[in-house]
């Protein structure tokens, strides 16, 4: 992930837009961060998320892909799609993430963003509903 992220990084035009924390709301609890990084309409997402299960404690790391439609002032709506790496246990899975977004920025520096994924990775379908806040840089 690191190696990816000093990579883009590196791009000329493609910059680190924002910081971003959020809850996870599926069958259990999960809490994540990641960054945004994009040039333009076109924005990379890499995130950690940890899940609090009553069975076993899992985690998953996505990289989604956006395209932003800016909506109205201070609303962008987008599309995802990206990779997801799901790990439980002794297990690891790879498998996609299909959904939407909406970000409302409160000021220049906050927003408030929402996320619908679908989760698509084998015997773990799932859909699920993020909820946070990023700093933008």
């Amino acid at each position: 992930m690191l190696c990816l992220l000093t990579i883009a990084a590196s791009a000329q035009d493609f910059k680190i837009k924002s910081f971003d924390f959020k809850g996870n709301f599926r069958s259990d609890f999960g809490i994540g961060a990641g960054v945004t990084m994009g040039v333009d309409v076109f924005d990379f997402a890499p995130s950690y998320n940890y899940y609090f299960n009553s069975d076993k404690n899992y985690w998953t790391i996505d990289a989604d892909f956006h395209y932003n439609f800016f909506a109205a002032r201070d609303v962008t709506i987008y599309p995802i799609a990206g990779l997801a790496i799901l790990n439980v246990g002794d297990e690891t899975k790879i498998g996609a993430d299909l959904g939407c977004g909406v970000a409302y920025d409160l000021n220049s520096e906050w927003a408030i963003k929402a996320e619908l994924k679908y989760q698509v990775i084998k015997n773990w379908d799932d859909l699920y509903l993020s909820v946070g806040a990023s700093y933008h840089f």
